[in-house]
């Protein structure tokens, strides 16, 4: 009788293990990838905020964030973009871990006034969405050298050409995705990588 016990037993530790390895070797297998590195965002800088806060490179060390480029007189992309970084600020609301950054390519238009304008007709959080504004050649220099992303003088029509692209950045300065602003599938695929990058 002792010995059926055991033997009982034991195959109830053998089948307790084989699940456990079952579900371990299932997750492992669907587990996604992680998300290629792009690039680094290594340039040091240091610009203004809507509020008049400084705001330098150093303040997103250790953040995962969502930058892109535009500027206020933009009669194209930029509103669409910027209503759709909404979706990341309402996301992230409550997560200190995620911030949100819109550099401008017009700084002369774009003072911290008008900045502070822009920034609460879209609603943005102090502390968690940032427009920045500041020097030019930095400012391009960043876009063209940095990200990657294209800005040039337009025409009547579009003052200046510049990408529609939201980029994502991990913790490290590594850039982790691209996305258009102007797709809403794009932009919920860009929340789902956030998630991932912030379980790294």
């Amino acid at each position: 009788m002792r010995g059926m016990m055991l033997f009982a037993w034991g195959l109830l530790a053998l089948a307790t293990v084989a699940f456990v390895f079952a579900l371990y070797t299932r997750h492992a297998a669907t587990k996604e990838p992680p998300l290629p590195v792009m690039g680094t965002v290594d340039m040091p800088f240091r610009f203004t905020n809507q509020w008049g806060e400084t705001i330098s490179r150093d303040a997103f060390n250790g953040k995962v964030w969502v930058a892109y480029f535009f500027f206020t007189r933009c009669p194209s992309v930029c509103p669409t973009m910027n209503r759709n970084a909404i979706d990341v600020q309402r996301e992230f609301a409550n997560n200190p871990d995620v911030l949100i950054v819109g550099f401008t390519v017009d700084p002369e238009n774009d003072t911290v006034a008008q900045l502070k304008k822009w920034a609460d007709k879209h609603g943005a959080l102090r502390g968690k969405w940032h427009f920045l504004t500041g020097d030019r050649e930095t400012l391009y220099k960043l876009s063209r050298e940095v990200f990657k992303l294209g800005v040039e003088p337009g025409d009547d029509a579009h003052t200046i050409v510049h990408s529609d692209r939201l980029v994502l950045i991990d913790r490290r300065g590594r850039i982790r995705g691209y996305y258009s602003g102007m797709d809403k599938n794009a932009v919920q695929q860009l929340l789902q990588d956030i998630y991932r990058v912030l379980e790294e």
